[in-house]
């Protein structure tokens, strides 16, 4: 079964409904919302660490760049074919998400985006449980924009191979890529602040991702190592031909500062 809907936040919550579950489990560096949106219904979290392939178990992941084949019952995704086994895939483009799911769990889903209400003949319905209004008419991405996001892509590794600043991740081929994550090596934890302002300054909009949970307040909890490690290394890079020369020439600026712990 197959549904579209206009925000990713409000599907999380129809899931969390249609499940019914009273506990999640959670990667550390999953999107704020998977926590707080739990704790709204009351559901209690566990986190758990993630490996730098994002490879895990956890009951709801997220795919943030295709890199790896979750075996989670719930999956979030840039927009694509899915790229693992998960009973429900969620995927994003834009104002579409579209959830895949079986009939029991899509009949639940409906439902709650339908705002809890059973239509019934002509203009007749019942309002039958509770909802959020967030349907949205079918939505279709063309395959041009995934081939157009693999060929950046592919300039990007060729030109970053065995650079001495940073680590690639290996992105995958299925999916519209719209950001470019890269690992800075460890000397460069220390001047990450600076060398984000300095690329901010030159028009690179730059990113900052996957603060693990356990840091915020309202999750406070277990130092998690690779969570932690993935944290102090990770920059997200617009999806640009154009950021090749302004980024090295930032880092190369930083590498001679130095990091120790």
């Amino acid at each position: 079964m197959r549904l579209y809907a206009k925000n990713s936040s409000v599907v999380y919550l129809a899931l969390l409904y249609a499940f019914g579950w009273q506990r999640v489990t959670l990667a550390a560096v999953a999107p704020t919302f998977f926590a707080t949106l739990a704790k709204m219904r009351g559901v209690d979290i566990e986190l758990v660490d993630v490996g730098l392939d994002y490879s895990n178990n956890a009951m709801v992941t997220h795919n943030f760049f295709e890199s790896f084949k979750p075996t989670s019952q719930i999956v979030f995704q840039n927009w694509g074919e899915p790229v693992g086994e998960a009973r429900v895939w969620v995927m994003k483009y834009k104002n579409c998400v579209a959830i895949e799911c079986d009939e029991q769990i899509g009949q639940k889903v409906e439902l709650f985006l339908n705002g809890g209400v059973k239509k019934g003949r002509l203009w007749n319905y019942d309002l039958v449980d509770i909802g959020i209004k967030n349907l949205r008419p079918p939505c279709e991405v063309c395959a041009e924009l995934v081939e157009e996001s693999n060929e950046i892509v592919e300039y990007l590794n060729e030109q970053f191979a065995s650079n001495p600043y940073f680590d690639t991740l290996p992105l995958g081929t299925k999916t519209i890529k719209r950001e470019y994550p890269i690992l800075l090596k460890p000397s460069l934890y220390c001047p990450k602040e600076d060398i984000y302002q300095e690329l901010k300054q030159n028009g690179i909009d730059v990113k900052v991702r996957f603060k693990p949970l356990y840091r915020t307040t309202l999750l406070a909890g277990e130092y998690l190592p690779t969570s932690e490690e993935l944290y102090k290394a990770v920059l997200v890079l617009p999806l640009s031909k154009d950021i090749v020369g302004p980024l090295m020439e930032v880092l190369e600026k930083y590498r001679y500062r130095g990091c120790s712990f």
